[in-house]
């Protein structure tokens, strides 16, 4: 914020801004809609091991990455 001239601040103001999430709140996000889409699927149903195997993907990505995300693999 203290980058940002006073024009912007006022245009922000004036107009509305969004702030962005950081890739780790999409990746949550994503994680977690998997999540509860898994919780609502039928047990051994192709939904259950597409979302099974979606988490587990995120999972695997993120530690061969050596990234750490709170709630989905830290």
């Amino acid at each position: 914020m203290n980058d940002l001239d006073l024009m912007t601040i006022a245009a922000a103001l004036i107009n509305g801004y969004e702030v962005e999430k950081t890739p780790e709140e999409k990746v949550r996000e994503y994680y977690a809609a998997n999540y509860q889409r898994h919780e609502q699927s039928m047990p051994r149903s192709k939904d259950d091991f597409y979302t099974s195997g979606v988490a587990e993907g995120v999972r695997n990505t993120l530690d061969c990455l050596g990234i750490k995300i709170e709630g989905v693999n830290a």
